[in-house]
C-alpha cells in the first residue's frame, strides 16, 4: 500500500527492517537527520516519499556517505589476543615497583604516629594507593595483589612471610620495608599472570600428528612406588579414599593408613597384635578409633564401652591413661568429666606428664590445656593439684621446692589469676600483697620468685584458659 507523506518532518522509528523502497522510484531520496530526541533511533524525514508499511533499518551503509556520517557508529569490539604470557618489554619488574612504593611511604608516613584505632585503615589506604599506583605503570595483563602490615616499633622482632603460586617465567613479587621514629610498614607486591589456574598446552616431541597434549598432574600409577607413597602420605583420611578411588592399590597400602592412625591417635592396645594376620586392617582401625573418639566426646563412658568392646583398648587404667595422652582427639572438657570419675587413670595420666624445666605457671597452663580445669573449687581440683605439685618436683628437683610449697604456689597462681582477670574485682591485687601473702603462705619462697610468678600472671594471664 502506497503512502503520500506530507512536506513536513514526521518521527520514523528506525528499527532492522529493512525498506521497500520499489514505490515511486524516480521520487527525491529522503534526507535524513537526527530528531534530537533522547533515542537516537528516532529520525525525521523530509520530502515527499512513498513507503510501504516497513519501516527504515539501521542499514544506512547503502546510503550516501554524507548521510551516514551522521549515523550513530557502532562500537568496535576488539579481538581476543589469547595471549597466555606477557610481552617481553612489558614484564613485571619488582625494582621498578619497590622504587614507587618507597617514594608513597616516605611521602605518607613521614611524620605519622602510630596509632591501633587507625592502623587498620591506614593499611587498607596505603594498599589501595599501591596498588591503583602499580596498575598505572606498564604491566599489562598483570593482576596486582597487594598486602600491607603496619605496626608500631617497641624494638620487637618480626618475621614476615608470603606464599603464593604462580609462574616462574613471567610472575614476580616485591617486598619494600619503611620505619620512622613510631612505625614500620611493609608491604608485599604480587604481579601474577594466573598462569597455575590453567592447563600449559605443550607440543609432544616426535608426533607425527604434531597432537597437543595437556600437561596436568601425573599418574601415580606411573610413578615409582616409593615416590607415590611420599605424595600420598601427605594426604588426609578423607582424601586418601577418594585418592582410592582412582589409585586402588596405592591409596589403601596399610603404610598410610598405620601412620594415619598413629599420628591421631599415638597409643592403642591392638597396635601391639594387629600385626597377626587376618586381624583388622589399618584403614578399618581408623574408622573404629575416630567413631571412638565421636562416641567419646559426646558421652566419656559410651566411648570407653565402644573402646573395650571392639577390643581396641584393654580395659586397665595404665592403657587408658596412654590412650588419653597421645591424642588430641578427645575434648578437654569430656576428658575432666572422664578423670573425675576415673581417679585410677588421672593418676596415671599425671604421670605421664613432662614438666622438666618449666616455669611453675607454665607448667599449670600446659596442664589445664590438657585436662580442662574445674569451674569451682573442690576434692577434683585438689587431688589434680596435689598430684601435679608431686610429678613437678619430680621433674625439676635442682629448684629445691618441696611437694607442699609447690601446692601452696599452685593455688595462689589460681588466685591472682582470678583476681586479676575477673571484672568483678574493682581492686586488683598488688605485686607488693601477693609477694607479702605468699611469703607468709610459703615461708621458703623468696621474694624474687614470687614476683616472678606475679609478673608471668600479669603479662600472659590466667593459668586456666579456656584454650
Amino acid at each position: 500500500m502506497t503512502t503520500d507523506l506530507r512536506k513536513e518532518s514526521i518521527p520514523i522509528v528506525v528499527t532492522d527492517d529493512v525498506p521497500d523502497l520499489s514505490a515511486n522510484r524516480n521520487s527525491r531520496k529522503p534526507s535524513i537527520k537526527p530528531a534530537g530526541g533522547r533515542r537516537k533511533s528516532i529520525m525525521k524525514l523530509s520530502g515527499t516519499t512513498a513507503l510501504t508499511g516497513r519501516r527504515l533499518t539501521k542499514a544506512l551503509l547503502d546510503l550516501p556517505e554524507e548521510q551516514n556520517s551522521v549515523a550513530t557508529k557502532p562500537k568496535i569490539r576488539m579481538e581476543n589476543t589469547y595471549k597466555m604470557a606477557p610481552d617481553e618489554d612489558s614484564t613485571f619488574l619488582p625494582w621498578k615497583v619497590r622504587n614507587t612504593v618507597k617514594d608513597i611511604f616516605q611521602e605518607q608516613l613521614k611524620d605519622v604516629s602510630y596509632d591501633n584505632k587507625t592502623a587498620s585503615k591506614l593499611c587498607c589506604d596505603l594498599a589501595q594507593m599501591i596498588r591503583n599506583k602499580v596498575r598505572n605503570m606498564e604491566f599489562p595483563r598483570y593482576k596486582i595483589i597487594c598486602n600491607v602490615i603496619v605496626g608500631q616499633c617497641s624494638e620487637q622482632g618480626l618475621e614476615v612471610a608470603s606464599r603464593c603460586l604462580w609462574d616462574a617465567k613471567s610472575d614476580n613479587y616485591a617486598c619494600i620495608e619503611y620505619k620512622n621514629h613510631s612505625l614500620f610498614a611493609i608491604a608485599m607486591v604480587h604481579g601474577e599472570m594466573g598462569q597455575i589456574l590453567r592447563r600449559h598446552l605443550e607440543s609432544q616431541n616426535g608426533d607425527e600428528n604434531n597432537q597437543v597434549v595437556a600437561s596436568g598432574f601425573p599418574d601415580l600409577a606411573h610413578l615409582p612406588p616409593e615416590l607415590s607413597m611420599a605424595i600420598l602420605s601427605h594426604l588426609g583420611a578423607t582424601d586418601l579414599c577418594l585418592a582410592a578411588c582412582v589409585w586402588d592399590n596405592l591409596a589403601n597400602d596399610e603404610v598410610l593408613w598405620m601412620g594415619l592412625c598413629k599420628t591421631s591417635w599415638g597409643y592403642a592396645s591392638i597396635y601391639n597384635y594387629i600385626k597377626q594376620p587376618l586381624r583388622l586392617s589399618y584403614k578399618k582401625l581408623y574408622m573404629l578409633l575416630d567413631e571412638a573418639s565421636l562416641t567419646f566426646n559426646g558421652n566419656p563412658f559410651e566411648g570407653e564401652e565402644y573402646l573395650f568392646k571392639r577390643g581396641i583398648m584393654e580395659n586397665n587404667a595404665l592403657d587408658m591413661a596412654k590412650f588419653l595422652h597421645f591424642t588430641n582427639k578427645i575434648k578437654p572438657d569430656k576428658k575432666r568429666e572422664y578423670l573425675d570419675k576415673r581417679r585410677d587413670v588421672l593418676d596415671h595420666l599425671l604421670q605421664l606428664q613432662n614438666f622438666q624445666n618449666q616455669f611453675l605457671p607454665n607448667a599449670l597452663r600446659n596442664l589445664f590445656c590438657n585436662i580442662s580445669a574445674p569451674n569451682n573449687r573442690g576434692e577434683y581440683l585438689t587431688e589434680v593439684i596435689d598430684k601435679f605439685s608431686n610429678r613437678f618436683c619430680h621433674c625439676n628437683p635442682e629448684l629445691g621446692l618441696d611437694k607442699d610449697t609447690v601446692f601452696v604456689l599452685c593455688f595462689s597462681l589460681i588466685m591472682l589469676s582470678v583476681d586479676l582477670s575477673s571484672p568483678a574485682v574493682k581492686n586488683k591485687m598488688s605485686k607488693r600483697e601477693f609477694i607479702k601473702n605468699t611469703r607468709r603462705a610459703a615461708h621458703n619462697v623468696d621474694d624474687d620468685l614470687a614476683g616472678d610468678l606475679y609478673d608471668n600472671i600479669y603479662l600472659i594471664g590466667h593459668v586456666a584458659t579456656d584454650t
